[in-house]
């Protein structure tokens, strides 16, 4: 498993792609994984139009993604059993802020961006922060 600790969230759209991000250095990451989500005609699912990235990986691949789970101290990515090699492993976990006032907030942006990201998609969720 690769585990890093997230200093760094961000979620945000640009150019109509969904994107959230976590990093380890909000400007160089040494270690980060990202999640995208876009929505146009050429995919054929809706699992097609997200992709994961990471440090471990040269580039983005889509519908790489089998599960999610977000904890209060963390998120973790699973990949695709077809991925594992492509990412170097085959689960992702970052580590989220603790002890700040705004941590919760950042967990509950990350856990509102993850739903829309996610949603309508055959990616299994599980959610242990409500």
């Amino acid at each position: 498993m690769k585990r890093f600790f997230a200093s760094t969230i961000k979620c945000y759209e640009e150019d109509n792609v969904l994107v959230v991000a976590l990093g380890d250095d909000a400007q160089a990451p040494a270690n980060f994984m990202i999640i995208t989500r876009l929505d146009d005609d050429d995919h054929a699912s809706v699992e097609e139009g997200i992709g994961f990235h990471t440090d471990q990986a040269e580039y983005e691949r889509s519908d790489a993604i089998e599960k999610v789970v977000l904890c209060p101290a963390s998120l973790e990515v699973v990949v695709k059993p077809e991925f594992v090699e492509f990412f170097g492993g085959s689960r992702f976990l970052a580590e989220l802020p603790r002890g700040s006032d705004a941590v919760p907030e950042q967990v509950a942006v990350l856990k509102s961006a993850l739903q829309t990201v996610f949603s309508g998609t055959q990616v299994e969720r599980l959610n242990t922060t409500d």
